[in-house]
C-alpha cells in the first residue's frame, strides 16, 4: 500500500482513490488484473500473482501494481478500461510498458 500510495501521488496527482491490493496464489496466467465490480456487486481492487512476485521480484511486481493503477485511472475517469490508445498513452507517461507479458 505504500507504494500504491506513493504511484497515487507520483503519476496521478493523488487523485486515485484507495482501493485493495493484494496478493493472490490462484493467479496461473495473469501478472495481476484490476477488478470492477461486476452484476452482484463487488469492490474494485487491484490483485497481483503470488507467483510473479516468487518468480520476477518486487520490481517486477511494482511494474505490475502501476499498470493496473492505469485501469483503475481509466475507470476513475470514466474512460473504458482496456489496452487501447488512452492506456497506452498513459502507460508511456508513467513509464511503464503497455504490454505486460511474462510467463506466470
Amino acid at each position: 500500500m505504500e507504494r500504491y500510495a506513493y504511484y497515487n501521488l507520483r503519476h496521478f496527482d493523488g487523485a486515485l482513490r484507495p482501493i485493495p491490493v493484494r496478493f493472490s496464489r490462484r493467479l496461473r496466467r495473469r501478472l495481476g488484473y484490476y477488478r470492477l465490480p461486476g452484476s452482484k456487486g463487488g469492490t474494485r481492487e487491484i490483485v497481483v500473482s503470488y507467483r510473479h512476485l516468487r518468480r520476477h521480484g518486487w520490481h517486477e511486481v511494482f511494474e505490475t501494481l502501476l499498470h493496473e493503477m492505469i485501469h483503475q485511472w481509466q475507470d476513475q475517469t470514466g474512460l473504458t478500461v482496456d489496452h487501447g490508445g488512452q492506456f497506452r498513452a498513459k502507460a508511456r507517461e508513467v513509464g511503464v510498458l503497455p504490454r505486460a507479458r511474462r510467463p506466470v
